[in-house]
């Protein structure tokens, strides 16, 4: 079925309004994957709602102790921005590898974590600092924990008649980092990807975050590793035990697959280079 028609409505209001009248409407962000998807007859739509024009999603607003990032931000955007210099730097990394410029410059976040794609990169980071999807509609406003978005995903999604608004980030000054394995180098969709975050609380590990990316359905946090390095020394992330919780981890979420003996092995290397990557952010030495 051909579109009918292409709407671009001037603020967040205007938009919400459209796709709770609109029936069979998609939302237009960066269109990386969505115009893709339209052109090859794997999604149909009668109307498309364009919100490149909204500006309040395109912000960064940054408060006393948070963040928002509109879900219009684009990666070009994240890496342009100063604040991730510094803090809540896994989302820098993740954006240096992430596409083309061309692909940076449209793909936005929002749209990244809309498509729910196993292999999306952006979701390893936003879960593993604990981030929090503002979510809205005509009639309701509704915040929900990445984690949860993707654990409960068929009843937390954003709904046919909703909007991405923005992703909450708490400022907790914990070391973040984030690395992908992908087949040739950071144009190619990622084989395998892992983000950390954690504190350091003298000299010991404290609130781990371990997210684990492209190997299943939906990226997924390691809680068993995260309550085990809980009080440790640096150097406790590094075990083999750690290690071996990987390999069964990633041997449990993609089974038989062909590709399970290869991530399986591979999860261990970019498991490692993340938490070498956070650990030099904050000059902390290691053995």
């Amino acid at each position: 079925m051909e579109l009918k028609a292409v709407m671009q409505p001037k603020d967040l209001e205007e938009a919400k309004e459209l796709i709770h009248t609109l029936s069979n409407s998609r939302i237009l962000a960066g269109g990386t994957d969505l115009i893709i998807d339209l052109n090859k007859k794997k999604l149909s739509a009668d109307y498309l709602i364009d919100i490149n024009r909204i500006n309040e999603l395109s912000q960064i607003k940054q408060f006393a102790h948070h963040i928002i990032v509109g879900s219009m931000v684009t990666f070009t955007d994240i890496l342009e921005n100063e604040i991730f210099r510094d803090k809540f730097t896994c989302l820098r990394d993740c954006a240096e590898m992430m596409g083309s410029p061309q692909i940076r410059n449209k793909a936005t976040i929002g749209g990244n974590i809309i498509n729910s794609a196993a292999a999306a990169d952006i979701v390893p980071c936003l879960m593993s600092l604990e981030a929090v999807f503002i979510i809205e509609s005509m009639y309701e406003r509704r915040l929900v924990r990445c984690d949860d978005y993707f654990i409960k995903h068929e009843k937390y999604k954003v709904q046919s008649d909703e909007i991405l608004v923005g992703i909450i980030l708490n400022d907790k000054n914990t070391l973040s980092s984030f690395y992908k394995l992908g087949k040739r180098n950071s144009l190619s969709i990622a084989r395998l990807n892992a983000a950390v975050s954690f504190n350091m609380v003298q000299d010991k590990v404290w609130d781990l975050k371990l997210t684990l990316g492209a190997v299943g359905k939906f990226p997924f946090r390691v809680y068993e590793i995260e309550y085990l390095a809980r009080n440790k020394d640096i150097s406790y992330l590094f075990k083999n035990e750690i290690l071996a919780i990987l390999e069964e981890k990633v041997k449990e979420s993609i089974k038989n697959r062909p590709t399970m003996p290869f991530k399986k092995e591979a999860v261990k290397g970019v498991y490692t280079e993340a938490v070498k990557r956070a650990l030099a952010r904050g000059e902390i030495r290691y053995e």
